[in-house]
């Protein structure tokens, strides 16, 4: 089978170990507005005069896999359940694609090659289109751009294109995608149905953790939505056993937790979760975020009691799972001083106000 052919057959046999049901019945009619693209490689006149039929074919069968393989990730991951693409949802898009389809995408999306071979899209790309799409050259920057989506990040701003340099922001890339689904989004017709986003559970004042973390601007702009998701998780789970060591340890009087109190919970987490706790909070080793870590120091900016909410007061809370050698401080996963029990009592008292009475 020729290059041509085989990248024809690719668009219409599902990728193996993935239900062919959700990606075949999915995407084969989801994201419709991705096919401007192709209509923009087909109707740009100067483009199609500099190059051949056969290669304008050949581009425009590699574009329509990517695309394919695009709405396949939009729909596996759960991007677009919220009706909207952002920045967390692209560079889960990002890790998805390249997770499962490294090697096709290397092939589809093609380079410019040293003995002047051009290979997959970029038989069109830097060829000659002039068509504009949101202000930018729609072929040489918006599709090149939306298409290294399939390549290896470095985990910073910026997607990374073939070569491994520094392309689009992912918040970029994130805007015109929304854009160009707009109608699909809106329709809900790139919902994936199985997958629902985390919710506080604990029905009390600390469910508020989990909205923050949510909604922080830092985080949507800095961490995938897996990340996102995992360290929401964690804190839910967290939330759950420090209201239970509030309850076994029946500390509360006058409608607030003391100093005392808190110094109980402590010691009741590290009794009976001391382990657990570790593996949920986690931590930052080698280069690799575990748990509660894969949001904290990740960009967050939502204060709350005049401190980063995340980074500082979730963070000072969800070390009451640590055995601590001090009197008046906990101590982190690495057995540092952190927050004093005087401040996390208060800011245990402030979240929690509505449900200690």
């Amino acid at each position: 089978m020729n290059r041509r052919n085989f990248l024809k057959a690719c668009c219409i046999i599902p990728a193996l170990g993935l239900t062919p049901s959700i990606i075949m019945a999915n995407t084969a009619s989801t994201g419709a507005g991705l096919e401007r693209i192709i209509h923009i490689i087909q109707n740009d006149k100067h483009l199609n005069k500099k190059v051949s039929p056969e290669n304008i074919a050949d581009a425009i069968s590699c574009a329509g896999r990517m695309n394919e393989i695009l709405s396949e990730a939009i729909i596996q991951t759960g991007a677009a359940n919220d009706h909207q693409i952002t920045a967390v949802d692209t560079r889960e898009m990002n890790d998805y694609i390249f997770r499962v389809y490294r090697d096709e995408w290397v092939e589809i999306h093609g380079d410019d090659e040293d003995n002047g071979e051009e290979t997959g899209f970029h038989k069109v790309r830097a060829n000659g289109a002039r068509t504009q799409l949101f202000g930018k050259n729609a072929i040489n920057h918006v599709a090149d751009s939306i298409y290294h989506l399939g390549f290896e990040s470095h985990r910073k701003n910026r997607l990374l294109n073939e070569d491994g340099a520094n392309n689009a922001s992912y918040q970029r890339v994130a805007e015109w995608l929304d854009a160009l689904l707009r109608t699909d989004l809106e329709a809900g017709i790139l919902i994936n149905p199985d997958i629902t986003e985390i919710v506080g559970t604990t029905g009390t004042g600390l469910d508020q953790t989990i909205d923050i973390i949510y909604q922080d601007s830092g985080l949507q702009k800095r961490i995938s939505l897996g990340d996102l998701r995992e360290g929401a998780d964690a804190a839910n789970q967290m939330n759950h056993l420090v209201i239970e060591a509030i309850k076994e340890t029946k500390g509360v009087k006058n409608g607030e937790l003391t100093v005392q109190d808190v110094k109980q919970i402590n010691g009741y987490l590290v009794e009976h979760y001391s382990e657990v706790w570790a593996q949920i909070h986690g931590d930052d080793e080698d280069d690799e975020e575990t748990g509660f870590h894969k949001v904290q120091s990740d960009g967050a900016k939502t204060r709350l009691y005049e401190k980063n909410a995340v980074n500082k007061v979730f963070d000072g809370i969800y070390h009451l799972g640590f055995e601590t050698p001090y009197k008046n401080r906990l101590v982190n996963e690495d057995g540092n001083k952190n927050a004093s029990f005087k401040k996390v009592t208060f800011w245990l008292n402030q979240l929690l106000a509505n449900d200690l009475n």
